[in-house]
Order: C-alpha cells, then structure tokens, then sequence
C-alpha cells in the first residue's frame, strides 16, 4: 500500500524530522558537555597523577566524627588537630575568632599562646584537593592566620606515603616547623596508594544509556505521532514499525519457550498410557504385537 502524503502533512511531518533531530542533538550535546565538565571536575578529595596516569583517592581519611587525627609534636609543645576533606572537629571554647568548620589543621600551643595572647589557632584552612608534587602526593592546607606581626599566613603541609602494612589508616606525624608558621607532616597510609578510577567509567556509561533512552523515548513518541498525523492510524497501529516489533516479540516468546522446554522442570510428564511393567509375559507380548500392526 503506498500512501500519498499532501503538501501540508508533508511539511508538517519535515518540521517534526527537524525538530526532534535538533532536540536529540542538543540533547547529546548538553549530556557530552557535562561529562567532560566532570572530568574537568574530579571528585573532591581525589587526584590523577598526568604522567603515570594514576588515580589517588584520600577521602577514606576523612572523619566527619569522633575525634579528629591528633599529632603531638614532642619537644615542641605543638598539639595537632587534623581533619581530611572536612573542617576539624575539634572545638575550643577559647577560640571565638575561628570558624572550625573551615580549618583543615589547627594547632595548639600554650607556651607560644601565653607569650603572643593570640586568639586563633588556625594553622591551615580547609583542603579538599590533593595535589602531586613531582612524584610526591601531598595536600596543603594555606591562609591559616597570621603569624605573628608579620603579613605571612601560617600553612601546613602533610605528605602521603603509600603504604599496606601499617595498621588502619596509620597516622600522620609531625616532621619540622618554620617559625611556627610552616608546619610539616607525613603520613604513611594505605590511602596514599594508587586505586583504579572508578567514578570516569560510571560516568561514561551513565551518558550513554541517558543518550539511549532520550532518543528511544524520541522514536517511539515521534513516530506515533506521525502515524497518527500522516497515517491516521489507531490503536496498536500508532506504533512506529509495529508489525517489526510484534514479530520481534513473538520471536523472542518462542526462543524463551524453545529454552524452557529443554529443562528437565518444565518438560510435560507422560501419565497414564501403556506401561509393559508389572505384566505377565504374554500379555506383555500381545500388546506389543497390537501395537506392531496399528504401525
């Protein structure tokens, strides 16, 4: 049957074509341009080193309750507070001046505390981006407060080890200071250690099937309403390629049964009917010479 299309529905039907294929392609442009916009954006508390390619993942040291990772600095009269990807937990009623919730790092000391009367201890702000330094991981927590009279910020640096064999998350440490204005620390740790970057193949995977599933929404939506405008279709028939679909359907319903008869659960059990078991011999060769001559 060849349908014959007016002047009108046919200039309809053009517009719907272009509408929809500028509709799937913004569609696909928006979806591409947010999954690069995420790659661009790593998840916080993550980083990928650019010349091994490897992804390094420091959210496992992150505490967001309980008591932060304190570091005693012995000889120096320095207690640490250091948090991971979160604002310290720890709380000095002291301490009016600092917001806690954005300090990474804050250290007390109650000699240097008695001598200056400084208010806040704020030693390294809130830090959600490690970063690689030559073949070093390390996170640096900077525009603490100010140090002493001068115009410099205090900051912290801690550098991440890789290792297994320390127990948990192992601890960090202190290493050096510099005036009381530079503070460094190590951390030995298994979170420090390469893993495999999860997060860019669920993306990736998650654009697609938004992609597929926007145009076989657009398919099946268009196509009806072509069929209904072009074709005056009803029913069943306003679905594009119906006669595809349902053979398709049935094929795939046959398959299934072919498969099912062929475990032993769904074959059909034979009832009744002639069993030669339990049966005098000549009876049992009677009924078999009946059954010789209806063949």
């Amino acid at each position: 049957m060849i349908f014959y299309l007016s002047k009108k529905p046919r200039k309809t039907f053009l517009r719907f074509t272009h509408l929809t294929t500028f509709v799937i392609l913004c569609l696909t442009i928006l979806s591409t341009s947010l999954f690069v916009k995420a790659e661009e954006n790593p998840q916080p508390c993550t980083v990928t080193n650019e010349t091994t390619n490897k992804y390094y993942d420091l959210s496992p040291l992150k505490k967001t309750e309980g008591n932060d990772w304190i570091v005693y600095g012995y000889g120096t009269g320095w207690t640490f507070y250091i948090n991971v990807c979160h604002g310290v937990l720890y709380r000095d009623d002291k301490d009016s001046e600092s917001n806690f919730e954005d300090i990474g790092v804050y250290g007390i000391n109650p000699e240097l505390y008695n001598r200056t009367l400084e208010k806040s201890h704020n030693i390294g702000k809130l830090s959600n981006n490690p970063l690689i330094r030559g073949d070093k991981l390390v996170m640096e927590f900077s525009n603490g407060k100010l140090c002493g009279l001068t115009n410099y910020k205090s900051a912290s640096v801690v550098s991440f080890i890789c290792d297994k064999t320390v127990e948990g998350q192992g601890q960090p440490i202190f290493i050096s200071s510099y005036q009381d204005c530079a503070f460094f620390f190590e951390w030995r740790t298994p979170a420090a250690c390469p893993t495999d970057k999860k997060d860019a193949s669920k993306g990736g995977w998650g654009v697609f099937f938004t992609i597929f599933v926007i145009a076989l929404i657009v398919y099946f939506v268009g196509g009806i309403i072509y069929n209904r405008m072009v074709h005056n279709a009803t029913g069943m028939y306003q679905i594009p390629n119906w006669e595809f679909w349902s053979n398709a359907f049935d094929f795939l319903k046959d398959m299934i049964l072919i498969i099912l008869a062929q475990c032993p659960v769904f074959k059909p059990r034979r009832n009744g009917g002639r069993n030669y078991r339990n049966l005098p011999r000549d009876e049992e060769n009677i009924l078999i010479e009946e059954e010789f001559e209806e063949h």
